[in-house]
């Protein structure tokens, strides 16, 4: 028969078994929430359930605090379409489990819940998912189980969600099933909140993320929801997204496979296209000179005065002056052979 661990006083430890009844026995470096087996115990003290008075005046007397393991610390529910909430103290065992409709009521029968309490909440939530597959729950295509988990604090309440998650998909492969499971850490206001509403937290969380997903959140009422089975909300969940990403695109419709700027500019610098190949000025200039066209091989000046002087053109073999000139005098033409005097001075 196994046993928990409720309280640990130096030599001696006070265990939960389960008929019900609370043992006192020899510490053997027990820690509070351990699971032992009753049987392999050295009993001192064996105190019914039926006489709590004196089991809680032995417990108080030993200071043992057993108090504390009944408190719920962690609750934790699970939603296919048969609803059901656990209460799970410090240590992860189950202290209390409810059905919160007729379909989580039932599984709860089924599993008997004396059964289920102070057991590891893996455990307990393993064996309600193994008992919802046995009774058909997650044979449809489409089938979704949502676990939730909420905690003083959330760090604690995510790993848990994490662990449960874990345990729950380990079943659903065994039970040949493609059931969606999902698993996340809700506020305790949540919980709060669910229990207004007579659902789960998790069962809360999945309809807020269906209003979320409409396109008009105000045409949605929250209460034609409440009855409505895990698969039924992803279902409608899914739709509005999809709707949602075929109305409302992001930019400019089409954009998806272009560039941010121009279109065509991906093969393109940043400037004026088809100038990857060509000068930063006038195109065609790759092989001239940076001035006129077809002067690499000319003066600076006038075109044709390669073979030229620099004056007027055939000036080559001429004197610099008057052409005609070069058999001259440079005075009036005909006096070389004239006298400086007149012609009758020359004379005797």
């Amino acid at each position: 028969m196994k046993a928990v661990i409720v309280g640990v006083k130096r030599k001696t430890a006070a265990m939960l078994c389960e008929d019900g009844s609370i043992v006192k026995v020899v510490n053997k470096n027990y820690s509070i929430g351990k699971e032992v087996d009753a049987g392999m115990t050295t009993k001192l003290m064996t105190i019914r359930t039926a006489i709590t008075v004196a089991a809680a005046s032995l417990l108080f007397a030993l200071g043992l605090g057993t108090s504390s393991y009944y408190v719920p610390a962690r609750y934790v529910s699970v939603d296919i379409n048969p609803s059901i909430e656990y209460s799970v103290n410090m240590y992860n065992r189950v202290v209390d489990a409810k059905g919160v409709n007729e379909d989580g009521e039932h599984i709860l029968q089924e599993l008997n819940i004396k059964e289920l309490k102070n057991k590891k909440i893996e455990d307990v939530v393993s064996m309600t998912v193994a008992e919802a597959a046995k009774e058909g729950y997650l044979k449809n295509e489409g089938s979704g189980i949502m676990i939730a988990t909420a905690a003083r604090n959330n760090n604690n309440a995510e790993e848990l969600a994490a662990k449960l998650k874990e345990a729950v998909t380990a079943v659903v492969e065994a039970s040949n099933s493609n059931a969606l499971v999902m698993g996340e850490a809700v506020g305790l206001e949540r919980v709060e909140e669910a229990k207004e509403l007579g659902i789960t937290p998790g069962k809360l969380n999945l309809i807020e993320k269906l209003i979320e997903s409409s396109e008009n959140p105000e045409s949605i009422n929250k209460e034609d929801w409440l009855d409505k089975s895990v698969k039924e909300i992803m279902k409608q969940t899914k739709e509005n997204k999809d709707i949602g990403q075929e109305n409302r695109p992001s930019e400019t419709p089409g954009q998806e496979n272009r560039p941010s700027e121009t279109p065509g500019q991906e093969n393109m610098p940043s400037e004026t296209p088809g100038q990857e190949n060509r000068p930063s000025e006038t195109p065609g200039q790759e092989n001239m000179p940076s001035e006129t066209p077809d002067q690499e091989n000319r003066p600076s000046e006038t075109p044709g005065q390669e073979n030229r002087p620099s004056e007027t053109p055939g000036q080559e073999n001429r004197p610099s002056e008057t052409p005609g000139q070069e058999n001259r005098p440079s005075e009036t033409p005909g006096q070389n052979k004239i006298p400086d005097s007149n012609n009758g001075n020359g004379r005797g």
